[in-house]
């Protein structure tokens, strides 16, 4: 069976900061990257030594219809899972008290 293209150095940067830095999900950074599989990105990310981020408890998809300035919003979010949920969670911790 052949094997796909080799990952660049520059590629495995790249996923090393789009992980480290901007917070983007997997299927972000493969489509930043161009690395077609899940697997290698963790695979690469496990030869230098980064640890998982935890993952979103993923108990229910919602569908939502958004306002245009809500979407805008986050659409510039990398991990939009993950910015919904804390950005929920400051607001009832903030309109609780």
């Amino acid at each position: 069976m052949a094997r796909g293209k080799s990952i660049t150095k520059s590629q495995e940067r790249l996923l090393i900061k789009l992980y480290k830095d901007e917070e983007c999900s997997i299927k972000k950074i493969m489509e930043l990257t161009g690395i077609k599989s899940e697997q290698t990105v963790y695979r690469l990310l496990d030869q230098n030594g980064i640890p998982r981020r935890a993952k979103v408890n993923g108990v229910t998809k919602i569908l939502v219809s958004l306002e245009r300035d809500v979407a805008d919003i986050l659409i510039k979010k990398k991990n939009i899972s993950m910015f919904v949920n804390n950005a929920i969670r400051f607001y009832v911790e903030q309109h609780t008290k």
